[in-house]
Parts: structure tokens; C-alpha cells; sequence
């Protein structure tokens, strides 16, 4: 499992799992729901899927706040491996 994991993160140490990638497809889906899926505009597209990660405060909250809840339930379920334990 620890390799597994390893290959995850990159040599800089940022995780690399493919559920963070987003695309143009994605935006389309969402736009869909609006009913303007297909008369909105490639840059529009680009626009609005760098829009919603650059800067984006809520989403690094999310994270940071699942990073939390991992942590809890690995230290509650023994599973962190720490000097103190």
C-alpha cells in the first residue's frame, strides 16, 4: 500500500491523483444544467475553468478540512504513525 501511495505524490511532494483533474467537459456539464452548453463560447469555457481554481478560497478550505477529518480518523483508529505514539 506504501508504494501505492508514493507514486501519488510527485518529487515536489503535491499529490498527483487524477480526481483533481478538471476539464472543458466538465464546465460544458455544468453549463448544461443552464441550458447554454453549446452556445457558449470555447474561451468562455477556458474563462470560467481557470476562474474556479485560481485563488478559489472555498476550495482550498474543502480541502484543508478533509485533510483534518483524515488525520482525526487515522490518529482515532491508530493508523498514523507518529514518534509520540
Amino acid at each position: 500500500m506504501l508504494d501505492k501511495n508514493k507514486k501519488l505524490i510527485n518529487e515536489d511532494g503535491f499529490y498527483e491523483g487524477s480526481e483533481l483533474k478538471w476539464g472543458m467537459d466538465d464546465v460544458r456539464n455544468v453549463l448544461e444544467r443552464f441550458g447554454i452548453a453549446s452556445t457558449t463560447s470555447r474561451e468562455d469555457v477556458e474563462r470560467v475553468l481557470i476562474a474556479s481554481f485560481q485563488d478559489n478560497f472555498r476550495l482550498m478550505e474543502a480541502i484543508d478540512e478533509a485533510i483534518v477529518d483524515t488525520i482525526e480518523y487515522m490518529i482515532e483508529e491508530g493508523q498514523l504513525n507518529t514518534d509520540e505514539q
